[in-house]
């Protein structure tokens, strides 16, 4: 008698499988945010001041950064979708006519208000929602997004407004290697489980060929963040009790530290992850 074979069911779409990465995220994420009474509506708030040293300090070196500054003239406008604290649209600013800058979260909006304020820049003006609840009638010639897509459900919708806000090209930055392969092992201690990854570059170039649009792709291979350097382990016991979603104990403090002197690597006076290889990532950007 022959044995009936059994096959793996594949999912038929692209969408199909973004929304499974999106969901078994999601509800690992939504799980250990409940353990400890809390949910991840704050996060940003208590991420802003980190992000924002670390996102300034590395804009001129980026390579999206470098990519734009060859396409943009004193006349063009540009639409920063999801701006965050504003690396891109303060750095855009001195060169091109106007930037609008959607960005949902107040504490990250601060940041960038205060610096162009410093910095004097009357061409910015700012959209405080989301992409999703933005007024649909924006439009720039260049539109960026960056690293904005990994929590993203309703991914058509998102990626179809982008492409009717574009009049000359779109830029979408996303990482090849997601952050979470870093500290998945530290994850799996403490949680008892596999991380759950978010969707990469190559989940939105898939959506986007579904939906006919034929996009265009560079491979950037660069360092790891700055968000996996730390001056002690006191800093990254800080950083990690956030990013790992643990509660703040003593107990859990002395095992993740104990953890750390053993994982931790110290490079040029700081201590940084044991990350042997660069992270990959990729900008995908298309012309209308």
């Amino acid at each position: 008698m022959v044995k009936a074979r059994s096959y793996q069911v594949l999912m038929d779409t692209a969408v199909e499988r973004w929304d499974a990465l999106i969901n078994a995220r999601a509800q690992q994420m939504d799980a250990a945010y409940a353990r400890l009474g809390r949910t991840s509506a704050d996060y940003w708030d208590r991420r802003a001041s980190l992000f924002h040293h670390w996102t300034r300090e590395s804009t001129a070196t980026d390579p999206l950064f470098l990519k734009i500054l060859h396409e943009i003239t004193p006349q063009t406008t540009v639409l920063d979708v999801g701006a965050g604290t504003g690396r891109f649209t303060l750095a855009l600013a001195p060169s091109v006519q106007h930037v609008t800058a959607v960005e949902p979260n107040a504490t990250m909006l601060d940041y960038l208000r205060r610096d162009a304020k410093e910095e004097d820049f009357t061409n910015i003006s700012y959209v405080p929602t989301t992409w999703q609840d933005a007024p649909s009638d924006l439009s720039a010639d260049i539109v960026i997004c960056s690293h904005v897509l990994y929590p993203i459900k309703d991914i058509v919708p998102f990626l179809a407004k982008l492409q009717a806000a574009t009049r000359q090209a779109c830029y979408i930055s996303m990482r090849a290697t997601p952050f979470d392969v870093i500290t998945a092992d530290l994850w799996r201690h403490f949680h008892g489980e596999e991380r759950h990854f978010p969707p990469s570059y190559i989940h939105v170039l898939d959506v986007l060929y579904e939906m006919g649009i034929y996009a265009n792709v560079e491979i950037i291979d660069s360092p790891p963040s700055r968000q996996f350097q730390y001056t002690s382990v006191d800093e990254a016991i800080e950083t990690l009790l956030e990013q790992l979603i643990l509660p703040d104990d003593e107990q859990t403090r002395n095992e993740l530290r104990r953890l750390l002197k053993q994982w931790l690597v110290e490079r040029d006076g700081i201590l940084v992850a044991p990350v042997e290889r660069n992270m990959v990532s990729a900008i995908i950007w298309w012309t209308v």
